[in-house]
C-alpha cells in the first residue's frame, strides 16, 4: 500500500509546474527495492540489473536487498549514468553492514578502472569506522577528506550531496563533513553505476558489501541541508525492522526462507 501511495503522489504535478511532493524534484533515479528487485521507481527508466543471488530482507521502508558480499552486486543502467560529470547531484541511501572486514567494503561506485582519473567510489571501510568517499577527476584535483565517521553498526542513511565546488557528507540527516575544490572536479567516465562491484575488487584491498540496501535515490540537483533532514525525517533508522515478524529458525529452515516482513 506505501509503493501504491508514492507512485500516485510521484506521479501528481500540477500545471503549475510544482510538485506534490517537493522532495521529488530533480529525482533521476529512486530503488525502494520494495519487490525485492532493483526496478527505477521513479519511472524514469534506469532499471538495475540484479547479479548473484540475494535475498529480500526487511529494509527501512518494507523491503531492502540482501547482498552476500561475495558474488552479490548491482548495476544500474539508463539516463542515471548520465548526471555524474560537473554538475550537482546528489545521491541517499541507508545500509545496514552484515560484516566486520579490515578490507574497504565496494558499495555505490562509477569508476571505470582502478585509478584516481574521473571517478566516483563509495566505500566502507568498518575497520576504521567511516564511510570512504572518493570523487576524483585526477591524483592532483579531488574532493579531500570528505568520508564521515561512523558511530554506529546498525541502519545508516547516508547521504553526498555535489553543489559546484563543494561536497558534503551526511549520517542520519545531519553534515558530517564538507570538501572545496575551486575549480570544481569532473567525474566523467563510461562506466555503468553500480553497487558492491567498484573495480577496484580483486585488484586492490577491497571486497563486495555485505548487508541490507535499501532506498537508493539520486537526485541531479543539489539537495540543502533541510532537505536531506527532512529526507532522513520519512524513515529514521531507529523505526527500521519495527513491523518486521521474527519466526523460529527451525521453521523458516522448513519453509525454505529467511524471513518476511509485514506489508
Amino acid at each position: 500500500m506505501k509503493y501504491l501511495l508514492y507512485l500516485a503522489a510521484a506521479s501528481i504535478i500540477t500545471t503549475f509546474g510544482f510538485y506534490a511532493d517537493p522532495l521529488e524534484k530533480g529525482l533521476i533515479a529512486y530503488y525502494s527495492f520494495n519487490n525485492c528487485d532493483a526496478r527505477d521507481d521513479s519511472g524514469n527508466g534506469s532499471d538495475g540489473v540484479l547479479f548473484g543471488k540475494m535475498n529480500c530482507a526487511c529494509g527501512v521502508n518494507e523491503d531492502g536487498l540482501e547482498l552476500d558480499g561475495i558474488q552479490d552486486y548491482i548495476e544500474f543502467h539508463g539516463k542515471v549514468n548520465d548526471y555524474f560529470s560537473t554538475s550537482d547531484f546528489t545521491i541517499s541511501y541507508y545500509f545496514k553492514a552484515g560484516k566486520y572486514s579490515i578490507y574497504q567494503q565496494s558499495m555505490l561506485s562509477k569508476r571505470a578502472n582502478c585509478d584516481e582519473f574521473n571517478m566516483l567510489d563509495i566505500q566502507l571501510n568498518a575497520n576504521q569506522n567511516f564511510v570512504d568517499v572518493d570523487l576524483y577527476e585526477s591524483p592532483a584535483k579531488y574532493f579531500r577528506d570528505i568520508g564521515p565517521d561512523l558511530k554506529e553498526t546498525v541502519w545508516l542513511h547516508f547521504a553526498l550531496v555535489r553543489e559546484g565546488i563543494y561536497a558534503r557528507t551526511f549520517i542520519n540527516g545531519q553534515l558530517q563533513k564538507e570538501g572545496r575544490r575551486c575549480s570544481g572536479v569532473d567525474l566523467t567516465n563510461e562506466a555503468v553505476l553500480s553497487f558492491g562491484n567498484s573495480p577496484c575488487i580483486q585488484q586492490s584491498r577491497v571486497v563486495r558489501f555485505k548487508g541490507v540496501l535499501d532506498e537508493l535515490r539520486i537526485y541531479d540537483r543539489a539537495l540543502s541541508d533541510k532537505e536531506i533532514a527532512d529526507l532522513y525525517a520519512r524513515n529514521l533508522v531507529e523505526n527500521a525492522e519495527i513491523d518486521c515478524i521474527t519466526i523460529e529458525e527451525d521453521f523458516l529452515k522448513s519453509a525454505g526462507v529467511e524471513g518476511l516482513c509485514d506489508k
